[in-house]
């Protein structure tokens, strides 16, 4: 949001610099889309469709994995949950046999590259250096595959977005890129593997980027959504009163022998709480690795399902207590 616009419609000036900072603390404090909420919670037979037979629990190979985090300064619990969600996957993908998962703060290092066999990303990366930019390409061309999620593809300033286009097949064009929330259901590639056994719609209450930097070779859009306005997205919005622009919010890249799996959903902490997200999660993940996605099926239950055999969360999640802005 530009703050500027923003307190001239609230009637404060500039030049009123407590009432400025009040603002601002109080806009930190409160989660976007507070319209959002979670999609109900669906029959376990309906996800035990869509999954399909499961006929392995242990990955093909051992595989090394990372999960890089980072502290979130600007959003309210609720919102880039990074430390939370790192904690969350940890425990989901952490019992997976075959599976070992290491927790990375904000970048790898080149040594941490060179053990791995997939990069999973959830947060804002820190200004990354020419030589961090080329150890992610040169990570991918060798082979290694990566999931970026959400906010995660967006760098500043618009060079170093292009820059991170190149490991990521899309990334954020600074002066010209947007966010926003989903206001109605994704359209979905369902030739591709990772959408096998969904329907052409997938409804996922949550924010996305548009006007990304795309590469023009090894790209493919499998999930896409028209907009409505930018920013803070206050209110839903019709469907008939969107644009329609098919814009990505889900994508696959091959770049050399590497893979990369990549989304702009992901803002609302619930999100990593639907099974539907976390199938498309999952077997985007598996997909980089060019492994079955059997072993990782049975973490799309957990945690989230009923006695009554529903699976799924109603909780908003946009209160809880002991979100963390940095380092102590």
């Amino acid at each position: 949001m530009k703050f500027h616009k923003f307190y001239t419609k609230m009637n404060l000036s500039l030049t009123n610099k407590p009432a400025c900072l009040l603002l601002l603390l109080c806009t930190h404090a409160i989660a976007q889309h507070p319209w959002q909420k979670p999609n109900p919670p669906v029959p376990k037979a309906e996800i035990d469709r869509i999954i399909g037979p499961v006929t392995t629990t242990k990955t093909e190979r051992p595989i090394h994995a990372l999960w890089v985090w980072g502290y979130d300064k600007n959003h309210g619990p609720g919102n880039h949950d990074y430390e939370r969600i790192r904690d969350l996957m940890t425990g989901l993908l952490g019992k997976i046999p075959g599976f070992d998962l290491e927790t990375v703060y904000e970048f790898p290092t080149a040594e941490q590259f060179a053990k791995s066999d997939l990069v999973c990303m959830y947060l804002h990366l820190p200004d990354l250096s020419d030589q961090q930019h080329a150890d992610l390409k040169g990570f991918i061309n060798r082979g290694g595959a990566v999931v970026s999620i959400h906010e995660t593809c967006i760098i500043r300033p618009q060079e170093a977005g292009q820059k991170l286009s190149e490991s990521l097949g899309m990334a954020w064009n600074e002066g010209e890129s947007k966010w926003g929330a989903l206001f109605t259901g994704m359209t979905l590639d369902t030739d591709h593997e990772i959408f096998r056994g969904f329907g052409k719609k997938l409804e996922i209450p949550d924010e996305f980027y548009w006007n990304l930097n795309t590469q023009k070779e090894g790209v493919r859009i499998i999930a896409s959504v028209p907009t409505g306005p930018p920013d803070d997205s206050h209110s839903p919005i019709a469907e008939d009163k969107l644009d329609q622009t098919p814009w990505p919010v889900v994508w696959t890249y091959e770049l050399g022998k590497g893979r990369v799996f990549g989304t702009s959903a992901g803002h609302n902490t619930f999100t990593f709480y639907d099974p539907k997200f976390r199938i498309m999660l999952f077997r985007g993940l598996a997909w980089t690795l060019r492994q079955k996605p059997d072993p990782f099926m049975p973490a799309i239950y957990e945690g989230i399902t009923s006695p009554t055999g529903m699976v799924g969360t109603t909780e908003t999640m946009r209160d809880w207590r002991g979100k963390r802005r940095g380092p102590k």
